[in-house]
């Protein structure tokens, strides 16, 4: 019974912990180089994150540009068929997701990641002409603007 109490008081005293405003977002993208195994470092935090899952599913996965804004990452490379979106699962995980785009025939060509308000704008070219994209934390995306705005 000690023990119950004990549980459930520490649950109470996390709920009503005091929260305060925590903005994850990069200022640029970082350039990764993927490792045999998929693995690769953020060399400005030292973190790293496992993109296996999306190097196997993308034929040319050896450099990544990577983008974290509002606490989502933002992942993709050149000829990438997908940008993919990354998102917290708690306890060193990550939940991963393509998002809704077309890059064209030849996959992402020429890809880059920047922060554009509260969204990743993607910028490729496609077709032999520049294409761009906002994507929101959610995955949301629209062509013209951020959809947060």
């Amino acid at each position: 019974m000690p023990r119950m109490l004990l549980a459930l008081s520490v649950t109470l005293v996390c709920a009503c912990a005091p929260t305060l405003f925590y903005n994850q977002t990069f200022l640029v993208s970082e350039d990764l180089k993927l490792g045999q195994n998929g693995y690769a470092s953020l060399p400005t935090t030292g973190e790293t994150v496992d993109l296996s899952p999306i190097k196997a599913q993308e034929k040319s996965a050896d450099r990544v540009h990577y983008l974290k804004v509002h606490g989502a990452s933002f992942v993709v490379g050149e000829g990438f068929k997908q940008v993919w979106r990354l998102w917290s699962g708690g306890a060193d995980q990550a939940h991963y997701k393509p998002v809704e785009l077309q890059p064209g025939a030849a996959g992402f060509r020429a890809p880059s990641l920047e922060v554009s308000g509260k969204c990743a704008l993607v910028r490729w070219t496609k077709d032999n002409l520049q294409a761009k994209a906002f994507v929101n934390a959610d995955g949301d995306v629209d062509e013209r603007k951020c959809p947060d705005e």
